[in-house]
């Protein structure tokens, strides 16, 4: 009788060993599972492959990251002031920064633009630069896509002798990216595109040109009087006219 009881004890007892064993077994299963899964997540957001355009993460994980007006507008006002804004020794080096900033095809139609236009030879042929200044940057982030608009004046300098300030405008939307070291901003200009544009020159700025116009008349004048009377009284040659005005360097533009 006590065996028989012993025997049904030792019977239960390993019965609930077994079943123990089975579930802490599940258990483990499930643990180890779920670690191997989040390894996986986490390595997935560590890696990344790199491109022509930045870094991109191995694995699609949502992000939270969200993008101010105010990172926008420094976005559009750094990619104008490098796009539009070089002289000869500047050119290419603002170039390099700011088409990663642009869409490809947009940057494109920049650049073909500076190319017709001969900007870099005029540089160079004249001692130009451009100056630019920008008069205001509007940003739209409430609605998608995202837009705005962006107003500048360029200052063409021929040596120290500023033109007549040319005007641009575009309008553009802005679409999110990959940050990199060349576009830290996360954000790309695209559809970029010339709007019409024609502000009023400043009184200032209208004086200070007569000023600078009236000097350079002078000047010609000047240069003129002391040709004429450092040649021979004999020499019955009329005084040759002044050559004709050269063209202006090319201003980046459309």
């Amino acid at each position: 009788m006590d065996s028989a009881k012993n025997l049904s004890t030792s019977f239960s007892t390993m019965r609930n060993l077994a079943m123990g064993s089975v579930l802490a077994l599940l258990l483990v299963s499930l643990a180890a599972g779920f670690l191997v899964y989040r390894a996986y997540e986490n390595s997935g957001r560590r890696v990344y492959v790199v491109g022509q355009t930045g870094s991109v993460a191995a694995l699609s994980a949502p992000t939270t990251e969200t993008h101010t007006a105010y990172e926008a507008r420094n976005l559009v006002r750094n990619f104008m002031l490098t796009m539009f804004g070089h002289d000869q020794y500047t050119y290419k080096t603002n170039l390099d920064a700011a088409l990663p900033l642009i869409e490809g095809r947009g940057g494109r139609r920049i650049y073909d633009g500076f190319t017709r236009g001969q900007v870099l030879q005029n540089y160079e042929r004249y001692a130009a630069r451009n100056v630019v200044t920008v008069d205001s940057v509007s940003i739209d982030l409430n609605h998608r896509p995202w837009s705005g608009r962006v107003y500048i004046k360029q200052r063409i300098f021929i040596g120290g002798e500023q033109k007549e300030p040319l005007p641009l405008a575009a309008r553009f939307n802005l679409a999110e990216t990959n940050r990199s070291d060349a576009n830290p901003y996360g954000m790309l200009i695209t559809n970029f595109d010339y709007i019409p544009y024609n502000p009023q020159v400043s009184r200032e700025e209208l004086q200070a040109l007569k000023e600078q116009e009236a000097d350079r008349q002078r000047a010609l004048l000047e240069a003129q009087r002391n040709a004429g009377a450092m040649a021979p009284e004999a020499d019955n040659t009329p005084a040759s006219q002044p050559a004709p005005g050269q063209a202006l360097p090319a201003a980046p533009g459309k």
